[in-house]
């Protein structure tokens, strides 16, 4: 009995082990290094670099680079506003009344019975953003240290911010491509609820 409770013992301390990081990390080999190490967005569980196993980092020259990261920033911003939405209209938070009547809470359905005039006001509120965006007074992206969108021109944005808005933007992308399949495929997506209750 106690040779068994030995060996539960020294299985646990095992699989523990299991679970505490590699002091080898930083050392990991040079064939995830990329040229975005030293931007914003790197991964503390890659060791301190950017997950970028296709090397698409090195495809370019430096502004490039700063113009792949500034479209990652955009679509980040983008999937974050989209995750709540898609959240907000599931639940049936802030209907939108038009005269033909109250949007559906299914997205989708929301989508399709929105009217014209809705959608072309959708399209001329994003072509002006990306206008500001890319006319912008000050520093453009492509001229920044890291190509980090910044419109609203606020000075000296730390690294911690940038690293957080990308990290919680990345997760926001699979979020809502998961609702996509989750509400296209029912059953698809685990924990996906059919009825958004909360």
């Amino acid at each position: 009995m106690k040779s068994l409770l030995l060996l539960a013992g020294i299985g646990f301390v095992s699989m523990a082990t299991g679970f505490v990081p590699s002091s080898s990390m930083s050392n990991m080999p040079s064939t995830l290094s990329s040229a975005a190490d030293s931007m914003a967005g790197r991964s503390v569980e890659l060791g301190g670099r950017v997950w970028d196993p296709l090397g698409l980092a090195d495809l370019g020259s430096d502004k490039t680079l700063k113009w792949f990261r500034a479209s990652e920033v955009k679509h980040c911003r983008v999937a974050m506003l989209a995750t709540i939405g898609w959240a907000t209209g599931c639940n049936g938070w802030g209907k939108i009344e038009f005269p033909e009547g109250v949007l559906p809470s299914d997205p989708w359905a929301a989508l399709a019975a929105t009217p014209s005039l809705g959608l072309l006001q959708i399209a001329i509120v994003a072509g002006i953003v990306e206008v500001l965006t890319e006319t912008v007074r000050g520093t453009h992206y492509l001229n920044s240290e890291d190509g980090h969108v910044n419109p609203l021109m606020v000075e000296n944005v730390d690294k911690r911010l940038k690293d957080k808005e990308l990290k919680n933007g990345r997760l926001a992308m699979i979020g809502i491509f998961s609702f996509f399949l989750g509400n296209a495929i029912p059953g698809s997506v685990p924990l996906y609820p059919s009825e958004w209750v909360f």
